[in-house]
């Protein structure tokens, strides 16, 4: 629904940030895309599959949204991908146009560089088209980068409308007649999260590396517009309703625990359950937070309103 004005400046700030300086430094990091990337990457496995999902990535995208606005002079509005507008033509949506919005499918030309790999597993290759058809990324899986001289690895997409498909109304009307915090976090984390990163491929199906894809933002500010609706129907219970584990499944301690002996990484008192008190970490692009920080979408560290 942008203007054409509206989605150029936009994008022309999405790259400022792909060129701007690094400032935190983080070994490796030469732009500022690099260090959003290096935040999501480094904490990966501890902001998916928990109750901290919807709250860190709604305090992530403050993160990318401070960045635009106070070092790219963005001054629209955020914009969020309607993307049950476009499952019945999901090639087709305006966030692909390749002068208008982020460029197309991925061409099966190869990825370049070796350390694109594993962005690659899903198939697909770089896109040819686009504002971002020569983004560079650099930061691996395991937070190392490329080589030295190595322009860093390509944007992949692999569009798949298959995998789009819990992007449809049912799905999302079932997310959002959830009577719990646990219950609306599994649905929308498990469904349309996953149509989104999936439905674009290629980098967006990698969990850690997703943000490499400037439409990894449109996709999560999209998710959190969906949490907000439901926390929306009953903001005197849901502004404090928290909950879920902190640590995933498959990693049974906190990441400090084992190498440090802390038994308290995330501020939840010591116990396994994901509270109100739980840290937002974002390697200083924001000060950190805490999930009651963020609960509320008119409070004083996010301030918005969705349309």
């Amino acid at each position: 629904a942008l203007t054409l004005p509206e989605r150029s400046d936009y994008i022309s700030a999405t790259l400022c940030l792909t060129k701007a300086p690094a400032r935190l430094g983080i070994a490796g990091a030469q732009t500022r895309w690099d260090e959003l990337h290096y935040v999501h990457i480094a904490q990966s496995g501890y902001i998916h599959f928990v109750g901290a999902f919807l709250p860190w990535h709604r305090y992530f995208l403050a993160a990318h949204e401070t960045l635009l606005r106070d070092e790219c002079g963005y001054r629209g509005p955020m914009p969020y991908w309607d993307e049950f507008a476009d499952v019945a033509d999901l090639r087709g949506a305006a966030v692909f146009d390749t002068v208008t919005g982020f460029g197309g499918d991925g061409k099966k030309t190869g990825v370049g560089a070796a350390a694109a790999a594993a962005a690659a597993a899903a198939g697909g290759g770089c896109i040819a088209d686009g504002p971002f058809a020569d983004l560079r990324l650099r930061f691996r899986e395991d937070l190392t980068t490329v080589p030295a001289g190595d322009p860093g690895y390509c944007l992949v997409r692999n569009i798949s409308e298959c995998a789009f498909s819990n992007a449809a109304q049912t799905t999302l009307d079932a997310c959002l007649a959830a009577r719990t915090y646990e219950d609306v976090w599994h649905c929308l984390e498990a469904k349309p999260h996953i149509a989104g990163h999936w439905g674009v491929g290629g980098i967006m199906s990698n969990t850690m590396l997703s943000p490499g894809d400037p439409l990894f933002y449109l996709h999560h500010t999209w998710l959190d517009r969906l949490w907000w609706l439901w926390q929306s129907k009953d903001l005197v219970t849901r502004l404090t309703e928290m909950g879920g584990p902190n640590v995933p499944t498959a990693n049974s301690t906190p990441p400090a625990a084992s190498s440090s002996g802390h038994d308290n990484y995330f501020n939840d008192g010591g116990g396994a359950v994901t509270t109100l008190n739980h840290t937002l970490w974002s390697a200083g692009i924001l000060p950190n937070a805490t999930i009651a920080d963020v609960m509320d979408l008119h409070g004083t560290f996010v301030c918005a309103e969705y349309l």
